[in-house]
């Protein structure tokens, strides 16, 4: 009876501990895939060859176009016209997939232009799933933890939280801490979003 009881545990328990260990690659992306955040950010895939997607991103006032890598989805480039232009600033490898819970990363960055250079380290974290509530409807979430600081010895630093969905194919949500490290208009979530077969 014991054993019976024992292996229905096991048996049980076998479908939490493969969701929660369970690897997400990265989503495969089509021309027209289009993501609304806060309302009046727009992110639309434009173009895609064998190793990279281009993204329109629409801001109030400017426009621009990254080059992602489809492995990964870290950002290589940001277009000049028709010039790509290394991408060296912030999240350059905010998804950077194969996710995991557990797994964490690390990049470097400089800001500030040449007249005051500041160099910037920033730590993710897969810490897990939840379901998340956003305006374009309730998800299955991966959740990141990100570290942001000044490379300086003991700079302080700032903390933020993603939500990644696959269903979705982008972030759900980011929510910043309220240390008064970033300002609280930093906060942000998905409104509406398009996904082409």
């Amino acid at each position: 009876m014991k054993k019976i009881i024992l292996l229905s545990i096991l048996v049980l328990s076998i479908p939490v501990i493969l969701y929660g260990q369970e690897k997400v690659e990265a989503p495969v992306w089509n021309i027209g895939d289009k993501w609304i955040i806060g309302g009046d950010t727009t992110l639309s895939v434009v173009s895609a060859d064998e190793s990279t997607y281009a993204v329109k991103y629409l801001t109030p006032g400017e426009e621009s176009i990254l080059i992602y890598a489809i492995s990964s989805l870290n950002r290589l480039y940001i277009m000049d016209k028709n010039t790509r232009i290394e991408y060296a600033g912030r999240n350059r490898r905010l998804f950077n997939f194969p996710l995991e819970v557990g797994k964490t990363w690390s990049d470097k960055y400089t800001a500030g232009g040449k007249t005051a250079p500041q160099a910037y380290t920033e730590t993710y974290t897969v810490l897990g799933w939840e379901d998340i509530t956003t305006k374009a409807g309730k998800f299955r979430a991966i959740k990141l933890e990100y570290k942001h600081a000044r490379a300086e010895e003991n700079a302080q630093g700032g903390k933020a939280w993603y939500w990644y969905s696959p269903d979705v194919k982008y972030m759900l949500k980011c929510q910043y801490d309220k240390s008064g490290y970033w300002p609280p208009s930093y906060d942000w979530e998905l409104t509406s979003f398009e996904l082409k077969k």
